[in-house]
């Protein structure tokens, strides 16, 4: 927490849209100092204006873009004083595909958006995060991975091994640093609806959808839901999780 009040330092990739943008707000309902990240400028300020009363920060930076990455953290820690928590959240997808027509610009895109912008983000917060005295918790990195980082799954050649592989590193960061006061998890969604998604979705062939619907036992999720997961994993109330990738799927997995 910061030394002159109790609000949370949070750092949120990804902010502008979607579970992001839904992670923000949440955090902001606790009355947490954000720091809002995005490639697009427009998002942000839109998010920002709706939680003025927050006072938030916002930085348009490309999170694979590690110097921008670092720039934008370190003035953020310097005005107020410290990081809690960080929510690396930003991903794409932009090509369903399986190994034979993955082209080679969209696998590249998708590993260095979603797998080395988590590193990126990451590695610029920890700094901040150790400075805090020991013998406390020092902070709480929460990632977004994906159901399909969990288990295989059809024309996501890319995507998914992407997001594996951040389930993996958020098991290796709480390794590494579990025992240096910082907790690190991973919030694996199923299919969330975002204004994104929704035209795909309401295009899909009527069995598909079908079939998409029966899978999530508890139906399609909302980014609300997956931003209380993240809210929850980040919180003191989760103090003694840790190494975790947690599924928030309506039942998916299970079904």
């Amino acid at each position: 927490m910061s030394a002159n009040n109790n609000r949370q330092r949070v750092v949120i990739t990804g902010a502008g849209t979607g579970i992001g943008r839904a992670t923000a707000l949440r955090f902001s309902a606790s009355d947490a100092q954000v720091l809002l990240l995005g490639r697009r400028i427009g998002p942000l300020q839109d998010l920002a204006t709706e939680i003025e009363a927050g006072n938030p920060d916002i930085a348009a930076v490309d999170c694979a873009d590690s110097r921008a990455v670092n720039a934008a953290v370190h003035e953020f820690a310097g005005v107020h004083g410290g990081i809690d928590v960080l929510v690396a959240n930003a991903g794409i997808n932009p090509q369903r595909a399986d190994a034979l027509e993955a082209d080679e610009e969209h696998w590249e895109e998708t590993l260095r958006v979603n797998l080395d912008g988590v590193h990126h983000t990451c590695r610029a917060v920890l700094p901040h995060m150790l400075l805090k005295e020991e013998g406390n918790e020092r902070g709480a990195i929460v990632t977004v991975g994906s159901i399909a980082g969990l288990a295989g799954m059809k024309n996501r050649a890319a995507y998914g091994p992407s997001k594996a592989a951040v389930i993996n590193y958020t098991q290796s960061l709480a390794i590494d640093f579990g025992r240096r006061g910082i907790r690190a998890n991973c919030v694996c969604p199923g299919f969330v609806v975002t204004d994104i998604n929704r035209e795909w979705l309401e295009a899909l062939p009527e069995e598909q959808r079908k079939n998409l619907d029966e899978r999530h036992l508890l139906g399609l999720g909302a980014p609300e839901q997956v931003a209380e997961a993240i809210h929850f994993l980040a919180s003191p109330a989760a103090n003694w999780i840790t190494g975790v990738a947690l599924a928030v799927d309506g039942g998916w997995r299970a079904s």
